[in-house]
Parts: structure tokens; C-alpha cells; sequence
């Protein structure tokens, strides 16, 4: 079986981000692109890169007090 890659898939495991691809994971959400160390041992991959609105299951700032960056305010 070998492996079609579309211009937007990743080259580089997406649970270990170190492999290179060498097997696909069939999931509800499409498929993941894994090396055969992780397929074998069932990793998850590590993020959703751009679900509808961007980077999840990363972690948030420890501190939420502070005001964004608006510019110099000087």
C-alpha cells in the first residue's frame, strides 16, 4: 500500500515529530499521518492543526491577568 500525500499533508510524524510518515491511521475526522512506530504502539497525534479556528490541545498562558499586546502605548 503506499501512501498519497496531498500539498497540505505533513511529511513528519504527527504524533512522535520526528519519523518520517510511513503508515495512515484511518480516523472520524480524516485520517493521521504516522510513522510505523507509532501506528504499531496506537499513538494519537499530538494537534489538530486549524480545526475551524486554529491550534487545539495546546496550553494556554499560565497568566490570563495580562492585557494583549496592543503596541507601545508610550
Amino acid at each position: 500500500m503506499s501512501i498519497t500525500f496531498s500539498a497540505a499533508d505533513v511529511r513528519t510524524c504527527e504524533a512522535c515529530w520526528r519519523a518520517p510518515v510511513t503508515a495512515v491511521r484511518r480516523a472520524e475526522g480524516g485520517r493521521d499521518l504516522l510513522c510505523r512506530a507509532c501506528a504499531e504502539s496506537g499513538c494519537p497525534r499530538r494537534v489538530d492543526l486549524f480545526p475551524p479556528y486554529g491550534i487545539y490541545r495546546l496550553h494556554h498562558p499560565a497568566n490570563r491577568t495580562v492585557s494583549p499586546i496592543r503596541g507601545d502605548e508610550r
